[in-house]
C-alpha cells in the first residue's frame, strides 16, 4: 500500500513534467512561426530574375509598392523564375524631371526637401532643422519662390527656392548675429 505522501509527490512530479512538455511545445511552435505571417504562409525570397522583372515593370496602384508577396501560385501577374520571352531592348520610361525631389542642405542649419511642379512652382515636401535650430517656412502659398529660414541663437540661414528647367535651385544666405 502506498502512502498518501508518495502519491502527492508523484502527482506533483507528473504535473510538473506535463507543464514542462507543454511549455516546450508552445516554445517550439513560436520559434517555428518566426518568418511567417499571421496566417502561417511564409514569404519566399525573390530570385534575381524576379527582382529584375519587378524593377523593370511599371508600378501600379496609388503607392507604387508591390502588390504582395510572391506565393509561387500560377497567376499571370506573378513573375516566374523562368522568363517566357526575351527581355526587350527598349529602356523603361523615366519620370519627368519635375517629379524628382531634391534635398537642399542649408549650411548645416537643416535640410529642405522640395520638388518642382508641372507649372514651374516649387512644392516643399519636408523641412528638417538641425539640432539647435528652428525652422520658419514662408507660409505665402501664392509665392512661387518659397523661403525657409533656419534660426539659432547666433545664426540665421535663409533658403530661397526656385524652379529652373524642372529642377529645384536654391539661394542660401547666412547671417551671423552679434
Amino acid at each position: 500500500m502506498t502512502s498518501p505522501r508518495v502519491v502527492r509527490v508523484g502527482t506533483g512530479v507528473l504535473l510538473w513534467l506535463a507543464a514542462a512538455a507543454g511549455a516546450t511545445a508552445v516554445g517550439m511552435a513560436a520559434v517555428g512561426m518566426i518568418g511567417s505571417d499571421i496566417f502561417g504562409s511564409s514569404q519566399d525570397p525573390l530570385t534575381q530574375a524576379e527582382v529584375e522583372q519587378r524593377l523593370a515593370a511599371p508600378t501600379t496602384g496609388p503607392t507604387g509598392a508591390p502588390t504582395g508577396p510572391s506565393t509561387g501560385a500560377t497567376d499571370p501577374a506573378t513573375p516566374s523564375a523562368e522568363p517566357t520571352a526575351a527581355p526587350s531592348s527598349t529602356p523603361p520610361a523615366t519620370p519627368p524631371p519635375a517629379a524628382r525631389a531634391r534635398v537642399v542642405n542649408a549650411l548645416g542649419a537643416g535640410t529642405v526637401t522640395a520638388q518642382c511642379n508641372a507649372d514651374g512652382t516649387v512644392q516643399i515636401l519636408a523641412v528638417s532643422p538641425a539640432q539647435g535650430y528652428e525652422a520658419d517656412p514662408d507660409d505665402d502659398a501664392a509665392d512661387d519662390h518659397p523661403k525657409i529660414t533656419f534660426e539659432s541663437d547666433a545664426v540665421e540661414v535663409e533658403v530661397r527656392l526656385r524652379c529652373a528647367d524642372g529642377v529645384v535651385t536654391d539661394e542660401i544666405e547666412q547671417k551671423i548675429e552679434d
